[in-house]
């Protein structure tokens, strides 16, 4: 079991901390663990248990001292109407964590894009708002029986501004202390910011139980490894295969290829029939795709995933997120009950519907949040109307029939 470090108070960081001992020498990522109101730096050291060894996890200590041993991010009062608390103590303690977050990683080397703020009810409500506030800092964050402050919204980044992000909603059913209704909120409010995450309810109370750390590292390792160390998506003529997923190095099948696709599926009915018979023959093949690469962190230098990007709004984004994809389908399905595709935005090319179809289908059942697109931008085309169909099939949308 991994032990903490003495308290460290420098001058160089805006909190005093503790780290995870023994500390990598060169730190590749970063992890830093909020605690709740009442408790203190080391309530998360079992939460370091698990983590990549080249992880650097600190756990720093809240800024206002409650009593003995007791810190909190604000002081909160529990009352008939609801919780009352210090918005003034609150934004400070934002503010403090966005500079310390990048104190740590101009201290150590390490990029923002391997960087993830996480915590435990307060501090997963502080996670969320360093997160949402400053989305540059970091590439996730996890709410653990938190909630999102409704008071944030003023200092909420732009939607663009936070296409990377990834989240995780974890939280008791039957927690008393802040009800399971506000992670549905804040699922509701992440799904319309755009932000790829995950929902995960647990029985009890609140707390974090086994299940739900489990569920935390598993979400977690994608985030905090390297790109090269990523599963590699490449979308094919004849099929849609990932390399690097399985550990023998053996290319793992996922679903038809593109060509095959329009071939066999998206030229011989009128297109909402199509598209219906082409996400069936996807379905099927991916029926076949073992669990254990649920959820796998995947990365691709194809240019028409650039091309979704695009067409979603977010064509200069590093990754791609399940919602994106999502909208494009949306707009696809209104293509395909009658509104032209020039009035969506979208290409007129049966590859373009059969690539939003793969990658669709592949993102739900794989439980896959986002697709790292890095190494893409320096030389994909900006325009989806040319990017779609440039080695594949042209027949235009209106004649698929």
């Amino acid at each position: 079991m991994n032990r903490l470090s003495e308290l460290v108070s420098d001058d160089r960081f805006a909190l005093a901390f503790r780290t995870r001992t023994p500390a990598p020498a060169r730190p590749a990522a970063l992890l830093v663990l909020l605690h709740g109101v009442g408790g203190n730096e080391s309530n998360l050291a079992n939460l370091a248990d698990g983590v990549p060894d080249d992880t650097l996890v600190v756990l720093p200590r809240g800024r206002l001292s409650l009593g003995p041993d007791q810190y909190a991010w604000y002081r909160v009062a529990f009352t008939a109407k609801g919780s009352q608390f210090s918005t003034d103590e609150a934004d400070a303690s934002r503010r403090a964590l966005i500079t310390f977050v990048e104190q740590l990683q101009s201290a150590y080397g390490i990029a923002p894009q391997r960087t993830v703020i996480a915590g435990f009810s307060q501090g997963g409500i502080l996670s969320a708002s360093v997160a949402l506030s400053a989305p540059e800092s970091v590439r996730g964050f996890a709410l653990l029986a938190a909630r999102i402050l409704p008071e944030l919204e003023p200092v909420l980044a732009p939607r663009e501004r936070q296409v990377h992000l990834h989240a995780l909603v974890a939280h008791g059913r039957d927690d008393a202390t802040l009800p399971a209704a506000w992670a549905q909120q804040a699922d509701a409010w992440l799904e319309r910011l755009g932000v790829a995450h995950q929902l995960r309810l647990y029985p009890g109370g609140h707390g974090i139980a086994p299940a739900m750390a489990a569920d935390f590292h598993a979400w977690l390792a994608p985030l905090l490894a390297a790109p090269s160390a990523m599963a590699r998506l490449e979308l094919g003529s004849d099929a849609t295969i990932v390399r690097g997923a399985i550990d023998d190095g053996t290319p793992l099948h996922l679903a038809p290829g593109v060509e095959q696709l329009v071939t066999e599926q998206l030229t011989h009915a009128p297109l909402v029939l199509a598209m219906e018979n082409a996400i069936a023959a996807i379905e099927d093949e991916l029926a076949r795709v073992p669990p254990r690469v649920r959820g796998m962190a995947l990365a691709s230098d194809d240019l028409s995933l650039r091309a979704i990007a695009t067409a979603a709004g977010v064509g200069t984004a590093p990754t791609i997120t399940r919602e994106a994809v999502e909208q494009v389908f949306a707009r696809l399905s209104a293509v395909a009950l009658g509104r032209p595709a020039i009035g969506e935005g979208l290409p007129a090319e049966p590859v373009f519907v059969a690539t939003v179809l793969i990658v669709r289908e592949l993102m739900h059942h794989l439980d896959i949040a986002a697709i790292h697109l890095e190494g893409i931008g320096r030389r994909a085309d900006p325009d989806p109307q040319r990017l779609a169909g440039t080695t594949h099939a042209k027949t235009p949308l209106h004649h698929v029939h």
